[in-house]
């Protein structure tokens, strides 16, 4: 699919090369990606899906907990002349650094994942709904999951278009599939809201309060001093929108402090 590969004989790598073609193309088409979007390769292998579709987008971030697939990932984007700023692999659990990219307010566009058979971890799912990419695209080896996931994202916003089986292994019964799920819209012709701004002074408008004005209206009405990440996190929880790696912890391994109920309560109230 247009990537060089270098690999030892402990990696990972579909031996039909050219169905798995086939399947990485159908992917990127389901995918979907426009030049500015930001695309999160979870379960990334050697990198070889999310590289395939770098042409497309702005940026890739691959995840994938093997040591020996990431070092091979990092040195085909290197070949490929790509800096950290356009291909960033990271040796990390799935779930957890998905976990990690959602609290840090990371906002793909674009999601592919391609699990193992088991599938995915309902604490991937979560992370996945709630970066909150425009679409998700599924690569599974085992439909049964795949349709088990699918679902379970089905019930919590995303909606599954279109499913394409590909077979890589000719005469088994086995064979992968690729799913569309794109992020569910409010139908325009069932909401009608009418307002008017007549009579209303709107010079003291803006697009929405910094940071500081925040803390300083918290500690003014309660008198309790919050942190800017608690207002990212409470920002996120409300759907606005949050630069992506505010406040990033500068361990992968730090846990971060979750916002109290008082304050939260506080900072939505400011």
């Amino acid at each position: 699919a247009g990537v060089p590969l270098r690999m030892g004989v402990h990696e990972f790598y579909q031996v039909n090369t050219p169905a798995a073609e086939v399947l990485y193309a159908k992917a990127r088409e389901y995918a979907g990606l426009k030049p500015d979007d930001f695309l999160l390769d979870l379960y990334c292998g050697m990198g070889t899906i999310g590289l395939s579709m770098l042409a497309d987008c702005k940026r890739l971030v691959g995840v994938e907990v093997v040591p020996q697939a990431v070092e091979g990932a990092k040195e085909t984007a290197a070949r490929l002349g790509l800096g950290a700023d356009r291909a960033d692999f990271r040796c990390q659990d799935a779930g957890a650094a998905a976990a990690q990219l959602a609290a840090e307010g990371a906002r793909p566009d674009v999601i592919v994942v391609d699990p193992p058979r088991k599938g995915c971890d309902e604490t991937t799912l979560s992370a996945v709904v709630q970066m909150s990419p425009r679409r998700v695209v599924y690569v599974s080896c085992n439909p049964s999951t795949a349709a088990r996931d699918a679902a379970w994202l089905e019930e919590h916003g995303y909606h599954a278009e279109k499913v394409q089986p590909v077979d890589l292994f000719p005469r088994t019964r086995h064979c992968e599939c690729v799913i569309a799920l794109s992020k569910g819209k409010i139908d325009s012709k069932k909401v009608r809201v009418e307002f008017s701004l007549e009579g209303i002074d709107t010079s003291g408008l803006q697009k929405g309060a910094t940071y500081p004005e925040i803390k300083a209206r918290v500690l003014e009405q309660t008198g309790l001093k919050v942190s800017s990440l608690y207002i990212s996190q409470v920002k996120q929880k409300c759907g606005l929108e949050v630069r992506e790696n505010h406040h990033k912890a500068k361990s992968e391994n730090t846990k971060q402090p979750q916002c109290p109920p008082e304050k939260e309560a506080a900072i939505r109230d400011a």
